[in-house]
């Protein structure tokens, strides 16, 4: 992937959401407090309503309108990043498919943590996560 500014979707005061560079769910993004913290528990006030009032609403907006999942995951997992985020990965469980840039996202995991998409590598393509960031784009509200 090219660049942290080419995946970023839309910014509020104190959180960014940025495309995953795994789309195996599509529209998969992450929110990311953009102080350093390690525990979401020591977030503020301020913090936590903005991203609880206006940030994961606008994306679940966004999200909803250009690719119709049936629900989004929310997930805090701290796994690997050092940093408060935000996993949001939206699903796809229904028989119909979901076609994007000639990739079919079907999720094979239902009812499960997310897996990845045998046609989507963890690194997906520069045109493939820049096509998505558009069509989120398209849909975010003003």
């Amino acid at each position: 992937m090219s660049g942290h500014n080419q995946l970023v979707l839309f910014e509020g005061k104190h959180w960014r959401v940025q495309l995953h560079h795994n789309q195996s769910y599509l529209g998969r993004s992450k929110a990311i407090l953009k102080r350093e913290l390690l525990d979401p528990l020591e977030c503020t006030a301020e913090e936590r309503d903005e991203l609880w009032e206006e940030i994961l609403p606008k994306y679940r907006q966004a999200v909803n309108a250009a690719f119709k999942p049936i629900r989004i995951n929310y997930a805090h997992l701290a796994n690997a990043d050092l940093q408060v985020h935000w996993h949001l990965v939206p699903r796809y469980e229904d028989p119909n498919d979901r076609t994007f840039e000639g990739i079919t996202f079907v999720d094979t995991n239902v009812g499960h943590n997310f897996a990845p998409h045998p046609d989507v590598p963890d690194g997906a393509t520069d045109e493939l996560v820049q096509a998505i960031r558009v069509a989120l784009k398209n849909h975010l509200p003003a």
